[in-house]
């Protein structure tokens, strides 16, 4: 069936961005990972990436460049050979208005949508926003706010966590054999590769229903400034190490993203963090979180000895996984992690 072209979240606290214009136009062939298009959020301009191949297909109706639009908006498909079109239409973009006119608009507390552009003019500017500014009214809420409101959508999913260390003394060992990739990017493999053994956990919850996903994408929790991305590394199950480590830098350098991935690896080892537990990135099922790479005490057999260890929390949505699946997601996942050598030639 036809793969839908949504606008992604570029950062945790985005509802809405502007739409910058299509990188294809309408017919053109678009293999999976190429840039599709340019959106435009409060503080950056990022190049999404397709999540497929095939023919793109912008409908009368998809947004111009310039447009105001929403997370999750549809702008578009990328159809297959032999495909037909969807029937049902690509919602019309709000009135276009420049980033200048919407970030005064929201410093003033102005709904955009009031605003009518000068007579004749095709797009709201600043000056249109001034011209409607209202009285003097207490200053609007910080953008923690936004940030706050996205936290608790995130907890109105039901979840559950799960807890266990993994041995990395070999892992450690290949590491050090492989730089300059870094921990991440082994972790970003074995997620994706536990996700191919375990497709029962490579779903989300939509409308009452569990969709199931055809692919294993991985974002990555980063920090930039006082935003929070979450770029995505497509298919890195199927790449070597070396790529998904040049992934992974392209990826936080331009702050790449694209509309889907099937889970997210948030990393707090390099602070100094034992162990936490992460909160799901909607519509995402799961989420990794991962503690301090640190020599730990650990029983083998009558004996406490050192080893160096990884402290793994997995986080759920309980409306798609039941404790069991995870269980064993998270089992395969350390044992990708504990025996890198059984599968020496999928990291390559």
């Amino acid at each position: 069936m036809p793969i839908a072209i949504t606008v992604p979240r570029l950062g945790w606290s985005m509802e809405e961005g502007i739409f910058a214009g299509w990188l294809k136009a309408d017919g053109d062939a678009v293999t999976s990972g190429e840039p599709l298009f340019a959106l435009e959020s409060e503080k950056v301009t990022m190049e999404v990436e397709a999540l497929d191949s095939g023919t793109l297909l912008i409908p009368a109706g998809s947004p111009t460049a310039g447009a105001i639009v929403t997370v999750g908006q549809n702008l578009g498909y990328i159809m297959k050979a032999g495909e037909a079109a969807p029937l049902a239409p690509v919602p019309i973009a709000k009135l276009p208005a420049s980033p200048r006119a919407r970030a005064a608009a929201k410093q003033l507390g102005i709904d955009i949508t009031t605003i009518a552009p000068r007579e004749g003019a095709r797009r709201i500017v600043e000056a249109d926003v001034l011209r409607a500014k209202p009285e003097p009214k207490p200053a609007p809420a910080p953008q923690r706010t936004t940030i706050a409101t996205r936290m608790e959508e995130s907890f109105r999913a039901p979840h559950f966590y799960l807890h266990a260390d993994a041995n990395v003394e070999a892992l450690a060992k290949i590491r050090n054999d492989h730089r300059p990739a870094s921990y991440n990017d082994f972790i970003i493999k074995a997620i994706a590769l536990a996700l191919v053994r375990h497709p029962r956990v490579n779903a989300y919850w939509d409308n009452g229903a569990i969709v199931p996903r055809a692919t294993q994408h991985i974002a990555i929790a980063a920090q930039i400034g006082d935003t929070l991305y979450t770029p995505v590394i497509l298919n890195p199950a199927e790449k070597s190490l070396p790529q998904i480590a040049r992934d992974r830098e392209e990826a936080l350098a331009r702050r790449t993203a694209s509309a889907d991935a099937s889970a997210t690896l948030s990393n707090l080892g390099p602070f100094g963090v034992d162990r936490f537990e992460a909160i799901l990135n909607p519509p995402q099922s799961i989420i990794v979180a991962v503690g301090k790479i640190a020599k730990r005490p650990v029983v083998i057999g009558d004996d406490v000895v050192a080893r160096l260890t990884m402290p793994i929390s997995l986080s759920v949505d309980h409306r798609v996984v039941d404790g069991v699946p995870a269980a064993q997601f998270l089992q395969t996942l350390i044992a990708i992690l504990e025996a890198p050598a059984s599968t020496y030639n999928e990291w390559e």
